[in-house]
């Protein structure tokens, strides 16, 4: 057998090295230059509607980033997930953020997800918010507009917080509750309340626009660290928001077929629903802000104003990030 020159045997070698590296460093370049993936939660209600609109409209056309949205049951699953890092934002309840920020949270709210948008639905017999005294009223959580809004609802009302027995219960199971009698009155995120009134087993009583004006509850909260690092990313996805909105103000029909895949109800019950909420106008605000964290303070949970927002100070300016938004909303430079 030949055997070769061990020159050109090195020669060889070299060559196939080189190549091997080559290929490395081009793979690299691919996956380096590949759009980072930013995960953002959401609860399946109409609250998210922009959120998902956007995603049916424009998954794969963001030039920034690719959106991968992560769906959550709870909102202490989404708070937790959001908290730990998992995900780089959600749509969640301001009063949430609120929290999150007085423990030393790093998240800013850069978008408000509607306004209005939530009601309170009472059995048929309830024809008043008086009635409700002495009787037991569901939220989804303590720290909700929610519960705000039924503790102003009742003091409208002449009422004291403790007239009524509040009773903390998931979302879906709250139309089916009301049905059986084992509330007299819920308030929550849409579309269950819709739910009861579509099937004829509750009314509402008041809107959210009818107890606080322009209510704002829940927005597009994002963790720092995206801000900090890839704040081209936060304003594609705050624009294709506001953007959704205006669309699903315009034609809300197809808007609700879009987002049927990520909010499984009957089409009459989400119809219902947004006719109760707006989302035109997503600027957050730290008036906002702070009217909510007043009213948070003075709930008397158990009793007690305060328990359920303690600690100090919360920097409001530090927690809304507006400039998302108005870069968002700024009309386009005629030609």
């Amino acid at each position: 057998m030949k055997v070769m020159p061990r020159t050109v045997t090195l020669i060889l070698v070299l060559t196939l090295t080189a190549g091997l590296l080559a290929g490395c460093g081009s793979q690299k370049t691919a996956t380096s230059g590949e759009k980072p993936v930013i995960k953002i939660g959401y609860l399946p209600i109409t609250h998210s509607l922009p959120l998902v609109v956007a995603d049916a409209r424009h998954k794969s056309d963001f030039n920034n980033f690719r959106l991968e949205l992560v769906k959550f049951g709870s909102w202490p699953d989404l708070t937790e997930a959001l908290n730990s890092g998992q995900i780089q934002g959600a749509i969640t309840m301001l009063e949430l953020a609120l929290a999150s920020k007085a423990k030393g949270i790093p998240v800013e709210v850069v978008l408000l997800s509607h306004k209005n948008g939530d009601v309170l639905v009472a059995a048929p017999p309830i024809k008043d918010v008086k009635d409700l005294k002495g009787k037991r009223v569901a939220i989804p959580h303590r720290l909700s507009g929610h519960n705000i809004l039924l503790y102003k609802a009742l003091q409208q009302a002449g009422l004291a917080y403790s007239d009524v027995q509040e009773v903390e219960m998931a979302p879906p199971e709250m139309a089916a509750a009301l049905a059986r009698g084992e509330v007299a009155a819920y308030v929550v995120a849409e579309p269950f309340g819709a739910q009861a009134v579509v099937a004829g087993t509750g009314r509402v009583l008041k809107r959210a626009q009818d107890i606080i004006p322009g209510w704002e509850c829940c927005g597009l909260v994002i963790n720092q660290q995206l801000v900090r690092e890839n704040p081209a990313a936060v304003q594609e996805l705050v624009g294709s928001l506001v953007d959704t909105g205006h669309y699903i103000m315009s034609d809300r029909r197809t808007a609700i077929e879009m987002a049927r895949p990520y909010i499984p109800v009957a089409r009459e019950t989400l119809e219902q629903s947004l006719q109760w909420i707006d989302y035109s106008d997503l600027m957050p605000t730290t008036e906002g802000l702070a009217r909510i964290e007043q009213y948070l303070k003075e709930i008397p949970w158990d009793g007690q104003p305060g328990r359920l927002l303690p600690g100090g100070e919360i920097k409001l300016e530090e927690l809304v990030d507006d400039r998302f938004a108005r870069q968002a909303i700024l009309p386009t430079p005629k030609n």
